[in-house]
């Protein structure tokens, strides 16, 4: 039943894996190259977005410039700053606050600050929180002015950054003071580029801060984290935040002074970017699994429709292994498993013949063995007792040439014996008529006795023959007789075909509740091909023509053949079993494994 399930999975997997890696595969290359463009938009919307706050800051530095020359032109401002009078002259510093204070409320700048022809803080007007005096100006910037040149830069206060632009105040052909106006970047304007652009944007001065438009402090703490890490700017990566992922780019703001960073920051959240895609993946989602039911659908029933008639076939042929021969086919397609179906029954109906000839035939065989067995005992007992007579002088003297043919005539006889009794094992173990006769024994007394039958049958041969016994072993339940027959021939046959100056050594062991005897050669081993062979029938017959008979075991010499088999048989009918491991040249180990006890259903049997 066993094949029947493989052929099906291999049927199913034949046709549904290459469905599903297709399937899989399209799903995954149309995800990843939606994800890779929604990733490219996303990246190109904030360089766009980028590129719009410089336009952005680019004209706003133009709009300031062009501010303060207007006003340094202005007669009623710079003719303030050619009034007699100091900074700590409170006449004059309240008549330039007041100037400073009417031109600042015409441009409504964040910062409005005066600068004398010395450096020197005059007057300001600012919207910021803090003084105007707390602003890092980079340094050099007011003595360029002073030196007729206009200045555009960013200044830094602790309220953010400042787009300035300084002017020189020039009065009578001299630079009489500068004048600085400026516009905060602060989170108003982040606000107002997120309206625009639809990104999140922060400025930082260093490591800190200056505005943003994240709500989360998890958010910001994330992204001073990930701005510090980043290396050369500008750099583009993905900040995890609190609640979203965010692709990030930061770049430095234009006009900054080298060394301390100040840097403008634009992030668009990936799971506003990928809502489209989380969606789409979802429908791609739906399709593939969609498409692994239809897959799996259809394996199922092409496996069906291949394995239902092929089941058939292969219960047919279980029941032709039982020895049912007339178990209907039924299977009546019109392709090549209807033909296998059809071939079948005819091999069938060919082999039931071809069985019941061998059945048959077998049979005859096991009752001539068994006849000529037991008619051979009846001339062999008339000659075994004319011979014995013979051989007492009973009948008269004997010339000592009749001795030794009466010495060779007794050997014959005891050769003819064994061949007719071993044929008369054969003809019980085929038919399936040999009885156990088990009673408690001693293991070593079975293995001493086999190994002196098998001696005794090497009177001529120079083999060693051993035995090893594990102390301890069990009072066995065997067939002792039949027991100590089959570790003979297994011991007769080690020294058949083991070269004198050889060795033949027989074990034995307990395995648990298992008796495991051993019989290992020294001998010429056997090909593969002949050990398989031993297992194929009870008894194999041999060419008659190669056939050479020996009664004392010699070197490499064949008799019929029945050792093994004889061995076999009666290992098994004592549930036991023989294994067979050789190699050529190198000798054989033969393992016998037997029950120490035979079970009672055995013994009913």
């Amino acid at each position: 039943m066993n094949l029947k399930f493989r052929l099906r999975w291999k049927i199913l997997v034949l046709t549904v894996v290459p469905l599903v890696i297709l399937v899989v595969a399209t799903l995954w290359t149309v995800n990843r190259n939606i994800t890779r463009q929604v990733y490219a938009n996303t990246g190109e919307d904030l360089q766009r977005a980028s590129a719009l706050f410089e336009n952005m800051l680019a004209s706003r530095a133009r709009s300031i410039a062009i501010s303060g020359e207007v006003i340094v032109r202005d007669p009623r401002f710079f003719s303030v700053l050619t009034l007699p009078g100091t900074v700590k002259d409170s006449m004059f510093g309240a008549t330039v606050h007041g100037v400073v204070s009417d031109f600042n409320s015409i441009t409504g700048s964040d910062l409005f600050v005066v600068y004398g022809h010395r450096g020197e803080l005059i007057a300001s007007a600012t919207r910021a929180p803090g003084p105007s005096h707390r602003l890092r100006l980079p340094p050099g910037l007011i003595g360029r002015a002073l030196r007729n040149r206009p200045v555009s830069s960013l200044m830094v206060g602790p309220d953010g950054h400042y787009q300035v632009s300084l002017t020189p105040v020039v009065a009578g052909g001299q630079v009489v003071g500068v004048l600085l106006l400026g516009s905060l970047i602060d989170r108003r304007l982040a606000e107002e580029l997120r309206g625009l652009t639809r990104s999140e944007v922060s400025f930082l001065s260093g490591y800190v801060l200056t505005g943003t438009t994240l709500t989360q402090r998890e958010d910001r703490e994330a992204l001073i984290s990930a701005v510090a890490e980043a290396g050369q700017l500008p750099a583009m990566f993905r900040v995890r935040g609190k609640l979203h992922d965010y692709l990030t780019l930061a770049r430095i703001i234009p006009d900054a002074a080298p060394g301390r960073r100040q840097v403008y920051v634009m992030q668009r959240s990936l799971d506003a970017e990928t809502a489209f895609l989380s969606k789409t993946q979802r429908v791609l989602g739906e399709i593939g699994v969609l498409a692994l039911l239809a897959a799996l659908l259809a394996g199922y029933l092409i496996s069906e429709h291949i394995t239902s008639p092929v089941r058939r076939l292969v219960q047919v042929a279980e029941e032709m292994e039982r020895g049912n021969y007339d178990e209907p086919i039924e299977v009546k397609t019109g392709d090549e498993i209807g033909y296998l179906a059809a071939a079948l029954g005819e091999m069938r109906a060919h082999l039931k013949v071809y069985v019941s000839t061998l059945e048959e035939v077998t049979r005859l065989r096991s009752e001539f063995i068994s006849i000529a067995s037991h008619e051979l005992r009846t001339p062999i007992t008339i000659i075994r007792a004319l011979q014995e007579l013979m051989d007492a002088e009973e009948l008269g003297p004997l010339t000592t040439q009749q001795k030794e043919a009466l010495g060779r005539m007794d050997q014959s006889l005891t050769a003819l014996t064994k061949i007719a009794e071993d044929a008369t094992r054969m003809s019980l173990i085929e038919s399936e008529r040999f009885k156990l006769q088990p009673e408690d024994c001693n293991v070593g007394s079975i293995v001493a006795e086999a190994v002196e039958s098998a001696r005794a049958s090497a009177v001529d041969r120079r083999v060693t023959v051993m035995s090893v016994i594990t102390p301890g072993l069990p009072i066995a339940h065997l067939d002792v007789a039949r027991m100590t027959l089959a570790l003979a021939n297994l011991v007769r046959n080690g020294i058949r075909f083991t070269r004198d100056g050889g060795r033949v050594t027989v074990r034995a062991r307990a395995d648990g509740e298992t008796l495991v005897f051993e019989v290992e050669d020294t001998g010429v081993g056997m090909s593969e091909e002949r050990r398989r062979r031993l297992y194929d029938s009870a008894w194999h017959a041999r060419p008659s023509d190669h056939h050479h008979s020996s009664s004392t075991l010699e070197f490499n010499s064949a008799g019929l053949g029945l050792g093994f088999p004889i061995a076999r048989g009666i290992v098994e009918a004592h549930q036991g079993e023989i294994e067979v491991a050789s190699m050529v040249g190198r000798g054989t180990v033969v393992t016998v494994r037997v029950p120490a006890r035979l079970s009672e259903e055995l013994l009913a049997a």
